[in-house]
């Protein structure tokens, strides 16, 4: 099976929805900290791919376009368990 970008962008989509909810504009360091405590123990990523993960724009679109390229896929070989 090819390598495709679905898994890796809903992995991102949900990173930054955990940094939208726990970001503090009044702590100065609210990235480090967020990827500290809640990011890093569930998602083994570094802080500045986290950092790259932020700052990527329209990941909605992205993830809309990889789904739809690649859809889901099937082999016809399997059998239908229902």
């Amino acid at each position: 099976m090819a390598y495709n970008r679905v898994n890796k962008l809903r992995m991102y989509k949900k990173i930054v929805a955990l940094t939208n909810e726990h970001y503090d504009e009044d702590i100065l360091n609210s990235y480090a900290k967020i990827w500290r405590l809640y990011i890093y123990p569930v998602y083994p990523v570094s802080y500045s791919h986290y950092m790259k993960i932020i700052g990527t724009s329209n990941l909605e679109r992205l993830l809309e376009e990889e789904e739809k390229a690649h859809g889901r896929w099937e082999d016809p070989r399997q059998g239908k368990l229902f």
